[in-house]
């Protein structure tokens, strides 16, 4: 008889039955976790928090000893990731859905579902269970979920082969019909989107697009919390111009100063750009976006004046020649923004060789278990 085996308990379903196991219940999602599960993960992160507040100490004491470190934790209670990536193989006719475990390292979905919020969960699940009914007609290798920030909605963007010779648009459309939380999904492979295109967020009382292929913070409870406190140490010398460098879609300078305080962002990204000036363009606010590399744009020279700079860098920090070009526009004051510690104070270090100088230094936990934390400094001339 003609059927299916379901990817979740292994029961056989008679074609055209209804089935809805779902081994993994709202219920299972929902529950408090066991004492000894939250001791399995707080006891290792309050070791990686020691570690991490030794590691900054120690890599900041040659350039400010006695500057103070305001290091904020991760909340981890009900997952912490807003963006998590899955794979799914199959192997003599058995699906195998993995994720990524920032304490297991790669595991089965079940056991990585955790790094996501309640809501994530619940559609990383429905997702999962449309790809298992339906992989012998569309071969799915793998799916991100990116989560929008304070709206419990989410875009799936699917790997597909590019040699899949049938086309997923009716298979992404069928996925937003069985979960409207989906807002969007997107086929890259195929050049495909059904839905939304983009990702919506509510942030600080704005919505703020980003683009589901491109970088944006990954925290889900402490996205917010950095943003509002970049907002607010930039804000509070009222600058009149903002210079964004590495501006990505200019959530940073957006949520600075106010509607009278005009921005020049650049950034490399042809995505970012065009999405940091809608995001301008919705907030009513005065701003010019440049797609260009920093370094670029810097060596022009004949920039006007700036009373703030918001420098957001890579990991890698700034490449030669930027902090120069940065001090040689003579902001009143500079936010240092870079998740690695490394990168970040050698970067510090070059500006105070400038003639600029730290008074605070704040750490937020955005990779809780990894070596990277978001870094955030202010600089004044001395």
């Amino acid at each position: 008889m003609a059927g299916r085996e379901c990817y979740h308990c292994k029961q056989w379903v008679d074609a055209g039955a209804a089935h809805d196991c779902w081994t993994t219940t709202e219920s299972t999602l929902t529950q408090d976790l066991s004492e000894d599960l939250q001791d399995a993960r707080r006891q290792p992160y309050e070791r990686h928090l020691a570690d991490t507040r030794t590691r900054l100490e120690h890599l900041l004491a040659p350039v400010y000893p006695h500057v103070p470190i305001d290091l904020r934790p991760s909340p981890l209670h009900d997952g912490f990731r807003g963006h998590a990536r899955f794979s799914v193989t199959e192997a003599a006719g058995d699906l195998t859905v993995t994720g990524a475990d920032p304490l297991g390292g790669r595991d089965s979905w079940e056991s990585t579902r955790w790094i996501l919020p309640t809501f994530g969960q619940r559609l990383a699940q429905t997702v999962i269970g449309r790809i298992s009914r339906d992989y012998s007609r569309f071969p799915i290798g793998g799916f991100d979920l990116r989560l929008g920030y304070g709206t419990q909605r989410a875009h799936v963007v699917l790997a597909v082969d590019r040699m899949e010779p049938g086309s997923l648009g009716g298979w992404a459309e069928g996925l937003l019909q069985e979960a409207p939380a989906v807002s969007g999904v997107s086929v890259p492979s195929q050049g495909l989107t059904a839905g939304d295109p983009l990702v919506r967020h509510h942030l600080l009382g704005r919505e703020i697009l980003s683009h589901p292929l491109a970088f944006f913070q990954t925290n889900y409870w402490l996205t917010e919390p950095l943003l509002r406190h970049i907002a607010s140490v930039v804000s509070q010398e009222s600058p009149r111009s903002v210079l964004d460098l590495y501006c990505g879609v200019g959530v940073h300078s957006l949520l600075a100063g106010d509607d009278s305080t005009s921005t020049t962002g650049v950034d490399s990204d042809p995505n970012a750009i065009a999405l940091a000036r809608r995001n301008a363009e919705a907030a009513g606010r005065v701003a010019t976006y440049e797609r260009a590399s920093v370094e670029e744009f810097l060596a022009r020279g004949s920039h006007p004046h700036c009373d703030a700079a918001i420098v957001n860098p890579p990991r890698s920090g700034c490449r030669a020649g930027v902090v120069e070009g940065i001090a040689k526009l003579t902001p009143h004051s500079i936010c240092l923004v870079c998740c690695s510690a490394e990168a970040h104070v050698r970067d510090l270090q070059a500006f105070q060789e400038l003639g600029y100088k730290a008074t605070a230094h704040t750490a937020f936990d955005m990779f809780p278990f990894s070596r990277f934390v978001e870094n955030v400094t202010m600089l004044f001339p001395q």
